[in-house]
């Protein structure tokens, strides 16, 4: 081991880049341009983030705005009306219009004829080999649904299409089942599997699947289906979208694409940022409880922007935005729901939230001199504790909202780029040249 630690050390003093270097040779870290906007990769008419504008070079603060397919998070929302949101939006975004209600009826139709999962699927994937993380155990999920498919290789984009609405379709039960597994196999607790029900929407299903005693409120299924439908698409330009169509642009199969997508949001940097919200806010409440004064949230804001509570990073999380300046549309729309939730259970945390969002907005705005708001990850996790889902399921609902935005992508950049994407890199060794 001793060999390997001086080995380790050895390389990193070898290894060291000059931060410098990143300037002199215009090096975009992170795909980020200097003043914070993302560096463009590719074209996309499936959806776009709205947070500022640029004017001479320099980002200008407005309010935030989520398209897909040129319609906006906010009328979907208003069209939605119900459970069945999460479909629309998934006919929206791989269609580009908004379904009639005979053509939703077909859809939900053909989604749910692919709910169960293929023979031996739960015996042999789910339940062996079960793992603590269920987004890993989800990612090898996905690709073990190669192996049940006749023609899997096929990346004719009409194949794409069918293999990634059936994916969409089975996700549910892999999610929900995933979920029971590590329960029982892992936590002890005992064995629930409730067969997904055609007639459920994809959010009844889930909440259906992943509670033991498979009941669930109109409320409840109405607001984890919002929460669905603002997850479904966030742009070209995130990490696991991002992730899922460079893995695809090598010809590969969808469900390695599919998969890569799924350990790309995994990372806490990603999807598990409502996680994190979660802890900070548990610690938060723990110390100075739910009807604490203003003083008292107003104390713990500064020792946390002094490094010196919770984490000590100084991040408040769930406040603040790469894209987001103003609003989040996102967060608009959850919170609303999280309200009415909050009220019908009498959970009196939803406004503790509320006043430590406005207060934590106020002082970061304050202090960076540039608007703040609030992002969607910071209501998220609360809301999910409304809903009463487990902790583990956090991130693999994100993953199966998002899978619509990682098919699509992929379909539209296979039609329209069809170029394996390659970047390059400077090399900053010592040969000489």
């Amino acid at each position: 081991m001793k060999f390997l630690n001086d080995l380790y050390e050895k390389s990193l003093k070898d290894g060291y880049i000059d931060q410098t270097l990143y300037d002199k040779y215009d090096v975009k870290r992170g795909l980020r341009n200097n003043n914070g906007t993302g560096v463009l990769v590719g074209l996309t008419k499936i959806s776009d983030v709205c947070g500022y504008k640029v004017e001479n070079g320099v980002k200008v603060p407005r309010d935030g705005h989520l398209y897909y397919r040129d319609v906006d998070i906010y009328d979907l929302a208003i069209a939605a009306k119900g459970v069945q949101g999460y479909e629309m939006t998934c006919f929206l975004i791989l269609f580009g219009h908004l379904p009639d209600r005979v053509e939703l009826a077909k859809f939900r139709e053909f989604l749910s004829k692919s709910y169960e999962l293929p023979g031996d699927f739960f015996e042999n994937i789910i339940l062996k080999n079960v793992s603590s993380s269920v987004m890993n155990h989800l990612a090898r999920s996905v690709l073990s649904l190669y192996s049940f498919d006749r023609d899997p290789d096929n990346t004719d984009p009409k194949q794409l299409l069918l293999k990634g609405l059936n994916i969409i379709a089975k996700l549910p039960a892999i999610i929900s089942y995933s979920v029971q597994a590590k329960s029982h196999y892992i936590d002890k607790d005992s064995l629930h599997i409730h067969p997904p029900r055609p007639e459920y929407s994809i959010a009844q299903n889930i909440l259906f699947m992943s509670r033991n005693d498979g009941k669930f409120t109109e409320l409840e299924a109405c607001t984890f289906d919002l929460a669905l439908t603002i997850h479904a698409d966030h742009g070209g330009g995130n990490n696991s979208t991002f992730t899922s169509v460079v893995v695809s642009s090598t010809d590969t199969d969808i469900y390695s694409a599919i998969s890569a997508g799924i350990c790309s949001l995994k990372g806490p940097r990603h999807g598990g940022a409502n996680q994190k919200v979660l802890d900070m806010m548990n610690t938060v409440l723990d110390d100075i409880g739910v009807n604490a004064s203003d003083d008292e949230i107003s104390a713990v804001l500064d020792k946390i922007l002094a490094k010196k509570y919770f984490d000590n990073s100084g991040l408040v999380y769930g406040i603040g935005h790469a894209v987001y300046t103003k609003s989040d549309p996102r967060c608009v729309l959850l919170k609303q729901k999280s309200r009415e939730l909050s009220d019908s259970l009498g959970d009196a945390r939803f406004d503790f939230y509320d006043r430590f969002e406005k207060m934590a907005i106020e002082k970061l705005s304050n202090l960076k001199g540039k608007p703040y708001c609030a992002n969607v990850d910071y209501y998220s996790g609360l809301t999910y504790q409304l809903l009463n889902i487990p902790r583990d399921l956090f991130i693999p609902i994100f993953a199966c909202a998002r899978t619509v935005g990682w098919v699509a992508h992929i379909i539209e950049n296979r039609l329209y780029c069809n170029k394996i994407i390659r970047p390059a890199t400077a090399y900053v060794g010592d040969i000489n040249k």
